[in-house]
């Protein structure tokens, strides 16, 4: 059945593509005789048109030569014409000239005259300005010298003035400084801040010995040395000095039935008897201690004691000392009491901020209180010093005589400035005078040499207007010739271009004949293709289906038989694939329990690593609890085990009252000896600040009166000006415009005149503008006019200059502006630079720039009130 399908199919094509095949033919040989036909028009069309191309050409060259002709005449024309209108301009300039220099030259002559008979008038009016600058001059000069005299005096108590200040304040910062270390000392020495309370308690009881001395208070050291003596006897500056055994067990007693503390003691009966060693100085340079203290005699077998072998050192020596050979009980001190060292011990560190205070402290105080004494002393006799200077420059500013010469300076620069003018003005009218004469000769020449220029120009004019006249026929001839063959030349192009378009219409209908008939071939090209394919594939076709109906009797036995294995392999199969599944689901379910046996196994082990590693973290933690409880409280912690735990105590409550203490401890922080000192600075220094933050607030509360006085000075400064502006401003633009019109100035911020911007409203009758950029141009230069004056009239200017103001104005403005000009002008001078007739008709005095010579301006006045 396919294979008749496909018969059936093959014929229809077959018969299709022989049908197509047979109008193809059919198109080919009409198109073929069509381009036939229509390439003999193509050749016809082709001819015509060379030969209209060539007549047109032909006539183009005519063209362009005639029209360069043409050119040339007209450029020759052009000549003649600029050459007569240059000669006639040259003439009309060189009379105007004449006529120029003509007029100045009676002008010159008449302002000579005139500056002559007042010359001699400016002659006198010298010499007498002379004779009284000169004997100001005198004057001046005598009192300036006075002045400079006592200038200098006054500069010089001046400067003794500030330097008297400058020690003032010196002395009183040093006075300050050494009342409060007084003060701090004293505090000190009063309170025994520092010291143990059983020292403290001894030194207030009145049942013991009055007036014992501690052993910080019988030394007194040079200051350099002070820090490294007070670090070696550290242990016994608290130790008090008693005469004998006997006041050292009053106190002892006294302590313990007080319950006090304890307290050290030195008996000065022992070491009465010791004897004083003469100090000698060491061989490497060594300072002796001994040396640089100072003591009573009373107690001086105890510092030798104390102090007999032990030497200062330079702190960079600390290295060397190590091979050098120290005696025994030889002791080695760093000058700035960074170490100390003997010949089997050494100790050393930082220096504290107040190390170095506690040593001879009631003899510092003496000290301090003689040098506050002399400093106080020195302050009131700089003070009285600076009273007298003060005085005495008072006193001699108050006889200067500053304002009279001043008002002298002033006077001779007024007579040398009038003196200066008049000699200017003086030598103004000679060299006018001179330059008159001269210029009424070079004036005289240059009017001959312009009438011969006249002369020879004239001839020159009628000559080039004669040959213009001739020029200008003969280009009309050539013109009216030229426009005859533009013409001629118009008709051929149009005829050409007409058969030009059907030469290429022609064209491109042959071109389409062509690619029609190459599709044509092509086409038939591919429908015998075709045809050749499907008959061959008809015959196969019909091949197969003659064996087709050979076979189909005897083939469906063996079919039959085919269908029956067929269905026993598929039953065989089906029964395959179950048993496959089954064992599939088996195997299935044996990994699931692997992989969970598996996962269980894996959660084991790591559990059992957990387990290891905190066992081992708790040993280690036992181990460093085990070493802190033996170094800190010295507790063995297997006797702690067996220590049975108090009923009422449980770990949460131990834990919070331990770190409760630990928390304080930390806030005590290092016990600090010198709390006290260290305060007593801060305290100082913030009671400073204090002060300096008062006057700074003091200053600030007066600067910003200050600011606000200003303020309002300037506000009620702006809104008088502000008020007088904007009630000229509405009189002025309503002169004008007109009364009805609409105008103000208006503050944006009343509240804050200042800082407001300003509003300007213009609104002329008729209009209602939204800006004043709608106004037209006129308008908006009046309404500028109108605020200039309104500023003007508020501190009128002896003149004032405007530079074409009025170039966007029309008549009737014009004539407005020129109104005000006139009235205002009564009090002020104006100068209008301006190109409008009407401003000009309307001023009193005109000056006009001209140009006698090339390149040289002159300025020509105009009185127009000589005129009236």
């Amino acid at each position: 059945k396919f294979q008749q399908d496909k018969e059936a199919r093959l014929s229809g094509e077959l018969e299709r593509d022989r049908n197509q095949l047979n109008h193809v033919l059919y198109n080919i040989k009409r198109l073929t005789e069509e381009k036939a036909q229509e390439e003999e028009n193509l050749q016809q069309l082709t001819d015509k048109v060379a030969d209209l191309k060539e007549a047109v050409d032909e006539l183009r060259l005519a063209q362009t030569s005639a029209r360069n002709e043409l050119n040339e005449l007209t450029q020759s024309n052009n000549n003649l014409q600029n050459q007569a209108y240059k000669a006639e301009k040259d003439i009309d300039i060189l009379q105007i000239q004449q006529q120029a220099l003509e007029q100045e030259s009676e002008r010159n002559m008449e302002d000579a005259d005139n500056k002559k008979s007042e010359l001699s008038h400016f002659t006198e009016v010298v010499d007498e300005l002379q004779q009284r600058a000169e004997l100001l001059e005198k004057e001046y000069q005598q009192e300036l010298e006075l002045e400079n005299q006592l200038q200098e005096q006054i500069t010089a108590i001046d400067s003794e003035l500030n330097t008297v200040k400058e020690s003032i304040i010196v002395e009183s910062r040093k006075l300050d400084a050494k009342q409060n270390e007084y003060n701090l000392t004293k505090s000190l020495v009063d309170n025994l801040e520092g010291f143990p309370e059983s020292i403290r308690f001894l030194k207030n009881n009145a049942a013991w010995v009055k007036n014992v001395p501690l052993f910080s208070d019988i030394l007194f050291c040079r200051e350099e040395y002070r820090i490294a003596i007070e670090n070696y006897l550290e242990p016994l500056m608290n130790y008090y000095v008693v005469e004998n055994y006997d006041e050292a067990i009053r106190a002892i007693n006294l302590l313990s039935n007080s319950s006090k503390g304890r307290a050290q003691f030195f008996v000065l009966d022992n070491y009465s008897k010791t004897i004083t060693n003469e100090i000698k100085p060491h061989n490497d340079g060594w300072i002796p201690a001994m040396s640089v203290i100072e003591v009573d005699k009373r107690y001086q077998p105890l510092c030798n004691h104390l102090l007999k072998n032990v030497y200062l050192v330079n702190d960079d020596l600390g290295h060397e000392l190590n091979n050098a050979p120290i005696e025994e009980g030889m002791v080695l001190i760093g000058k700035s009491g960074k170490f100390n060292k003997s010949k089997y011990t050494m100790a050393g560190g930082s220096v504290g901020l107040f190390e170095g205070k506690r040593i001879g402290r009631a003899k510092n105080l003496e000290n301090l209180a003689k040098e506050i004494k002399q400093t106080d002393e020195r302050v009131f006799d700089f003070k009285t010093r600076l009273e007298d200077l003060k005085n005495k420059s008072e006193a001699l500013k108050a006889s200067g005589k500053a304002a009279d010469i001043k008002q002298k300076q002033e006077q001779l620069n007024r007579l040398n400035t009038e003196l200066i003018t008049v000699k200017t003005r003086q030598e103004q009218y000679q060299t006018f005078i001179e330059n008159s004469l001269n210029r009424k000769d070079d004036i005289a020449q240059k009017i001959s040499t312009i009438k011969a220029d006249i002369q020879n120009l004239q001839p020159l004019l009628v000559d080039l207007k004669t040959q213009k006249q001739v020029q200008t026929d003969l280009l009309a001839e050539k013109q009216g010739e030229f426009n005859e063959l533009n013409e001629m030349v118009t008709v051929q192009s149009n005829a050409y271009n007409q058969e030009n378009i059907r030469f290429h219409q022609q064209q491109n209908k042959v071109s389409g004949l062509e690619k029609d008939l190459d599709y044509r071939f092509t086409q038939q090209e591919t429908l015998e293709r075709q045809i050749k394919q499907n008959s061959a594939e008809l015959e196969i076709v019909k091949a197969a289906i003659q064996e087709f109906l050979q076979n189909s009797d005897t083939s469906d036995d063996s079919l039959l038989e085919m269908y029956s294995q067929k269905d026993e392999l598929e039953k065989a199969t089906q029964q395959a694939e179950q048993e496959y599944y089954t064992w599939r689901g088996n195997i299935t379910e044996s990994e699931n329990e692997i992989t969970v046996l598996r996962r269980k196994k894996d959660n084991a082990e790591v559990i059992e690593n957990e387990l290891k590693d905190e066992r081992n973290n708790l040993k280690l933690e036992l181990n460093a609890l085990k070493e802190r409880l033996s170094v800190e409280f010295n507790i063995d912690i297997e006797e702690l085990l067996d220590t049975e735990i108090p009923k009422d105590e449980n770990e949460h409550d131990l834990r919070d009252r331990t770190d409760k203490l630990k928390r304080q401890l930390d806030e005590f922080g290092a016990i600090n000896p010198m709390a006290m000192e260290a305060y007593a600075e801060m305290n100082e220094r913030y009671q400073f600040i204090q002060s300096q933050k008062k006057d700074l607030g003091e200053a600030k509360a007066s600067l910003l009166a200050t600011i606000q006085e200003i303020d309002d000075t300037a506000k009620e400064k702006f809104m008088s000006a502000f008020t007088g502006i904007r009630e000229n401003f509405i009189k002025v633009f309503r002169s004008l415009f007109n009364d009805e019109d609409s105008c103000d100035l208006i503050l944006t911020d009343p509240e804050h005149p200042l800082e407001s911007d300003i509003d300007i409203i213009a609104k002329p009758k008729g209009k209602r503008p939204l800006s004043i950029n709608q106004l037209s141009g006129g308008e908006k230069t009046l309404t500028a006019t109108a605020i200039l004056f309104s500023l003007y009239l508020l501190k009128p200017a002896p003149f004032c200059i405007f530079d074409e103001v009025d170039a966007p104005l029309d008549d009737i403005n014009i004539d407005k502006f020129n109104n005000i000009i006139r009235e205002f002008s009564k009090d002020s001078q104006f100068i209008i630079v301006s190109h409008n007739k009407r401003t000009i008709a309307s001023t009193d005095v005109i000056y006009g720039v001209t140009m006698v010579e090339q390149g040289i301006s002159r300025v020509v006045p105009v009185d127009m009130r000589e005129l009236v």
